[in-house]
Order: C-alpha cells, then sequence, then structure tokens
C-alpha cells in the first residue's frame, strides 16, 4: 500500500511541479530482496542493471544493492531499515553499502565503510557507476527526472551524483551533483524529492541511459548515509503533442500576380513537416518560410501538416487571389492611346517611369517609348498585357494631302498611322538597309491606320516611302 502512496505521491508531485506531467517511465527497485542483493544481480520491469567501475578501486569497495536493508521512503521521512509490507512487497532501493570483505559487513542499507586503513589491511576506495536498462524516449520531448533520494558522505570525496548518456552508455555527462540531504534524522538520512531536467539530445531518442555514481576517497572520513535511490520516473508535460500554425505575409486576401509568404510557427514537438495546396505544385514542400506566387485569381488553401511519433497534425489557411485588370492599349488618330473599360485609377509608364501628370484613361505621346497603363479595379492594380512601343515619332506632310503620319509598334505587331482617314489611297514602299524593296502595299483611303506585312522581315534598320500620283514623304524604322 505504501508504494502506491509513493507512486501518487510521484504524479502529484509531477502534477504540481510541471504544470501536469505524464510519466513514460518508473523505476521502484522492488526486487524482494531483504539484504545483499548486488545491483548486477537485479532485473527489473524495464530489463537488466548494470555496473561500472572506475580505475583504482580497492578490493573492499563500496557497492551497490537493490535490496530494503535500505527502506524506501517518501518526502520528509527519516530512513529506516527493511520494513516489509507483505511478503512480496519489500519496498527495496538503490543504495550504497559497504562490501562483504569489510569490517562492516555486506549490505547494512545506506551505510558505508568510510576506509582509512589502506593498505594495511583493506582498501574502500571505490567509483561506480549504476546503470539503467536502455529507455526508449521516441516520441518524448521536455523530458523530466524525478526521484526520492538520501545522501550524506563527505563533500565531494564521499559523494553521489546521476549521470546520462543519450547514446547507449557509450558517452556519459553528469546531469547533477545532487546535494546532500538534511542531517536532521537520528537514523538515516532525510528523504528528499529531486527532478531535473534531461538534456535536449534525449528528446525522440530511442538510447537513452541514466546512472547513479558513488565515489569513496577511503580517507576515513565520512558520515552515513551514503546514496540510496528510489521511484525513479521520466515525464514529459502533459500536451505535448505538436499545436500545427503559420503565418502569412503580406495578407490573406491579394490580387493576382501577388506573391505570399508562409512561414511554420508551430510549437511542440515536431519530427517533420510539410506544405500542400490544391492546384499549385510547391518547389520547397519542407522548408520554412516558403512563397507561393499566384497568377490566377481563385480561393486557395494552404494546408501545413506536421508529424510527431506516427501522428499528423494539420493547420489550414484560406487565400483569396482577386482577379488583377490586363487593360489593352489601343492607339487612335493624333497619337493618342487609349483603355477600353473604367477602372479607378490609372497611371501611364513609358518603360518602368510612371509618366507625371498622367492619371486618365487615355494619353498623348510626345516622345517614341514603350507605353504601357496600371489601372487599379477594386484594390488590384495590374498592368497592360502588351505595351505600345513607338520606335519613331515623326509628323510628315503629304502635299495635297494634309495629314501627320507616324510608325507604332505593338508586340509583334506594326502600324503606320495618319492623323485622320485617307482622302486618297496612298502606296507605301518599304525598303532595306541595301535599298532593295522587301514590301510594297497599298493604305486605301477611307482609313487612318494600316498594319505593316512585315511578319518576315528581320530586325534592321528600314526606310518606309509613302507617296501619291503627286509627291512622297519617307519614314526611318528600326525594327
Amino acid at each position: 500500500m505504501r508504494k502506491l502512496l509513493t507512486l501518487l505521491s510521484i504524479l502529484l508531485f509531477a502534477i504540481a511541479g510541471n504544470g501536469f506531467a505524464q510519466i513514460f517511465w518508473t523505476e521502484n527497485f522492488e526486487s524482494g530482496s531483504t539484504s545483499g542483493l548486488l545491483v548486477t544481480a537485479y532485473t527489473g520491469p524495464n530489463g537488466t542493471w548494470t555496473q561500472t567501475t572506475g580505475t583504482g578501486e580497492g578490493g573492499a569497495a563500496n557497492m551497490w544493492y537493490v535490496s530494503c536493508a535500505e527502506n524506501d521512503h517518501t518526502t520528509g521521512v527519516c530512513g529506516t531499515g527493511c520494513a516489509p509490507v507483505t511478503t512480496t512487497a519489500t519496498l527495496a532501493t538503490l543504495h550504497v553499502g559497504s562490501n562483504a570483505l569489510s569490517l562492516m559487513g555486506a549490505d547494512p542499507g545506506a551505510a558505508y565503510d568510510a576506509g582509512g586503513f589502506c593498505p594495511s589491511i583493506y582498501c574502500v576506495t571505490t567509483d561506480k557507476r549504476a546503470i539503467s536498462p536502455t529507455i526508449n524516449c521516441t516520441g518524448k520531448y521536455t523530458i523530466s527526472m524525478s526521484f526520492y533520494y538520501i545522501e550524506d558522505g563527505d563533500l565531494t570525496t564521499d559523494d553521489g551524483s546521476v549521470w546520462y548518456s543519450p547514446d547507449n552508455g557509450v558517452t556519459w555527462s553528469m546531469l547533477v551533483n545532487t546535494p546532500k540531504t538534511l542531517p536532521i534524522c537520528i537514523t538515516q538520512g532525510y528523504w528528499t524529492h529531486y527532478t531535473v531536467a534531461l538534456p535536449a539530445s534525449a528528446n525522440n531518442n530511442p538510447t537513452v541511459k541514466i546512472a547513479f555514481n558513488w565515489v569513496n576517497n577511503d580517507d576515513g572520513t565520512g558520515t552515513d548515509p551514503s546514496f540510496a535511490i528510489d521511484s525513479v520516473s521520466l515525464s514529459t508535460p502533459v500536451g505535448s503533442v505538436p499545436v500545427p500554425s503559420f503565418t502569412l505575409s503580406p495578407s490573406s486576401t491579394v490580387c493576382e500576380d501577388s506573391c505570399v509568404t508562409f512561414t511554420n510557427t508551430t510549437t511542440g514537438p515536431v519530427d517533420s513537416f510539410r506544405w500542400s495546396m490544391p492546384g499549385i505544385t510547391i518547389a520547397t514542400p519542407h522548408a520554412s518560410p516558403v512563397s507561393i506566387c499566384f497568377t490566377t485569381a481563385a480561393t486557395y488553401t494552404m494546408t501545413l501538416t506536421v508529424y510527431h511519433s506516427g501522428t499528423s497534425y494539420t493547420a489550414t489557411h484560406t487565400v483569396t487571389v482577386n482577379p488583377a485588370p490586363h487593360p489593352v492599349i489601343h492607339y487612335g488618330s493624333g497619337h493618342v492611346l487609349s483603355v477600353t473599360g473604367s477602372y479607378t485609377a490609372y497611371k501611364w509608364l513609358n518603360g518602368t517611369t510612371v509618366i507625371s501628370g498622367a492619371t486618365n484613361s487615355s494619353y498623348t505621346c510626345t516622345s517614341p517609348g514603350t507605353y504601357y497603363v496600371l489601372v487599379d479595379s477594386g484594390g488590384c492594380w495590374g498592368y497592360s498585357s502588351t505595351p505600345v512601343v513607338f520606335s519613331t515619332l515623326e509628323i510628315l506632310s503629304i502635299n495635297n494631302e494634309p495629314n501627320n503620319f507616324w510608325l507604332s509598334q505593338n508586340g509583334n505587331s506594326s502600324m503606320l498611322h495618319a492623323g485622320r482617314d485617307l482622302d486618297n489611297d496612298i502606296n507605301i514602299q518599304l525598303f532595306d538597309a541595301t535599298g532593295r524593296i522587301v514590301s510594297n502595299e497599298v493604305w486605301v483611303q477611307g482609313s487612318y491606320t494600316k498594319e505593316l506585312n512585315n511578319a518576315d522581315l528581320a530586325p534592321g534598320l528600314y526606310i518606309i516611302k509613302l507617296s501619291n500620283k503627286n509627291t512622297s514623304a519617307v519614314l526611318r524604322w528600326l525594327k
């Protein structure tokens, strides 16, 4: 019954001290022995305990025992000898006792021979480590170790400590040099509870070991108790599972041709994660942050899936991509560019330069250049899908045909423009740089534009000759 109360007190302490904890590994050292069982002969519910010995140990060195010669107790109780409550429950502990070869005899509980007779009679110099079986911490994070203990000795020369190995005992580091417990008991020491955090290397690690170490320098000075441990437990905080979350920047509502950056902000233990979005191929689904650019208006759902201990957890956000306008520029008489449709705002550009004051639905060109229009539709700005390029802008006049003429390029299309509809037909001859005629067409009266048949022409300098029955004029054109 007392052992049950001990386990309950461990759980209650973990709850009070750690904001709720979940115990996943315990060792209570219930060997059934009343005295003399060496730790190397003990196999508990987690497996067999082992032992290592340091160099220079004496032949009568102190020993690790698992018995109730030092009885189990909870916090605030003075140590006692074996007091079994049933024939099968002996309330045993792991403790350091004297060697059978010493004058004190084997396993008197947590009482040790401090020596002082080496080498004349026997040596009790000790450096022994009692080592746990392998502890599988797979899927466990933010691990704490708790136990009850008593300890005295002689400062650091006769001293107990707790050790940790992340690699099945290949390498070790001291976890804590436990403080001496209060010397307020007439009998053995004052049982005390202790909790220490395991290093981060224990997280999700299947090859963890813990150990308890005892050293004695055989100088004849020391005070009982030696070192006794019981009710060891490893725990994690309750709710130690991933809480998936992520942020979006600049927002969850954007326009076409915009990009959104997603950043993983998940808390808790995570083995791996991945992004997914139907209709979108994500080049780096396991990276954070990740940026997605949207070219088509629609509603998209980004899902972050995090994995921990074979279980998946998800978080989602919806991204609304509103359509961005892609206006078409029309060019008309008088060098006027215009946009059909109604928009909230307009910005005309020559190349990448915003033209000051050009904020209407039309713009009159005054110089050669590459012209775009940027329009606002419901908060989404969009560029014209194809620019208008004026490679040459010249004002010409043909006798008897008062008019202005100029040349424009819109993508692959090249157009001749007149200031007004022609009153008479005009012949169009196109010459390359060698003077060879490469095209001969007629611009029929009654229209003010004429598309040049130049799809097969190589880039270069050309001369356009415009003529009627009375006179002619030329335009230089760099295709």
